[in-house]
């Protein structure tokens, strides 16, 4: 998880203070102190979802690419970056995937986490199935490709908002503790890093 936090990630959360929805961090927060939850609706996440899968894919600078292509030997995969998709049930969370290759053409891959609902919290936990749901043609090449593709696009997402939510005592910006998807929203709780992560400020001597 990376400490430079999108702008997209940072206007959200200004915007949710402007409307008094979300409150502003008075002070840094100490490790482990966790902050009150920030909330996305399905539009939302889809729209950050596509921010967090354009800087998983290296593209850290606004580009005008839509997609980005996947080599393994001679298979080629094209990835869309700008038509992902996020539907959100009670603890779940469905991410579909727009793909084309030679074989299929255009295609959609389905990646379905069950995460943490408001009824049974499960932190940041997550789990899926090895094998998301599309095209066995693709799914048998680049199943696991696309399920790990998916999952570091929702942690990027969620670690991006949550990352601009604040700062830690040591300078550290805030990460997620939990993910609650509940009544097609998704919500966020951020938190201060333990002492074991991030940067500790002590100085190696020579």
């Amino acid at each position: 998880m990376t400490d430079a936090v999108a702008p997209e990630y940072a206007r959200f959360i200004a915007d949710e203070r402007r409307a008094k929805r979300l409150e502003a961090v008075a002070r840094p927060m100490t490790e482990g102190e966790v902050f009150k939850p920030v909330t996305l609706e399905g539009k939302q996440a889809t729209t950050f979802l596509q921010v967090a899968a354009r800087r998983a894919s290296g593209l850290f600078r606004p580009s005008k690419h839509e997609e980005v292509v996947w080599v393994q030997g001679d298979s080629e995969l094209a990835v869309s970056l700008t038509r992902m998709d996020v539907q959100l049930a009670d603890g779940l969370i469905r991410v579909t995937l727009p793909v084309r290759c030679d074989q299929t053409g255009d295609a959609v891959i389905e990646v379905v986490f069950a995460v943490g609902s408001a009824k049974e919290p499960s932190g940041l936990y997550a789990s899926t199935y090895r094998r998301p749901n599309g095209p066995a043609v693709i799914v048998d090449t680049w199943g696991e490709a696309l399920v790990a593709f998916a999952w570091q696009c929702v942690l990027g997402m969620v670690s991006g908002i949550a990352g601009a939510v604040g700062k830690d005592t040591r300078g550290n910006v805030l990460v997620p503790a939990e993910l609650i998807a509940a009544n097609g929203a998704m919500r966020i709780v951020p938190m201060a890093r333990h002492r074991f992560a991030g940067s500790t400020g002590l100085k190696v001597k020579a």
